[in-house]
């Protein structure tokens, strides 16, 4: 793969890998247009409460960080997600992505990736580390019973 590849043809839900049926709460200025291409893909309305497959949420602080990790941590699913959306350099909510890693790490999340949404923002994705994902009794992921997952 090329390390020039360009992936500006991307729509912003394609880069955060929002995917038919997802659970999805978004919150705070994501960019023009976020909820409604979220909602177009997943085929769904956005959700409130309950089990999350992800959570896109604008941060403009480490302290907004932190309250998002600490309110969605808890509702995600094993291969859920959380997409922190930042203000890029120059704004002045500006916050540094890497200064968020260490709150994500204490509470059992790692960052594995980032894009840009817009001129404006960019986005960081945290996980759960397959490690610390929980394991059903039939070997499943947590998020559906094995007989429904793809081989």
């Amino acid at each position: 793969m090329s390390a020039n590849t360009d992936y500006n043809h991307r729509s912003a839900v394609q880069k955060l890998g929002v995917r038919p049926d997802q659970r999805l709460e978004v919150v705070g200025d994501v960019g023009p247009g976020m909820r409604r291409d979220v909602k177009e893909v997943t085929g769904r309305g956005l959700v409130r409460s309950g089990e999350l497959d992800g959570a896109i949420v604008l941060v403009e602080s480490l302290e907004g960080a932190v309250a998002a990790f600490d309110r969605y941590r808890p509702r995600l699913r094993d291969t859920g997600y959380i997409w922190l959306i930042t203000r890029k350099r120059g704004h002045e909510a500006y916050i540094n992505q890497m200064s968020l890693v260490p709150a994500a790490k204490q509470r059992g999340l790692i960052d594995n990736k980032t894009c840009s949404i817009d001129d404006e923002r960019s986005g960081i994705r945290f996980v759960i580390p397959r490690a610390l994902r929980r394991r059903s009794a039939d070997g499943g992921d947590g998020h559906r019973p094995a007989a429904n997952r793809a081989a």
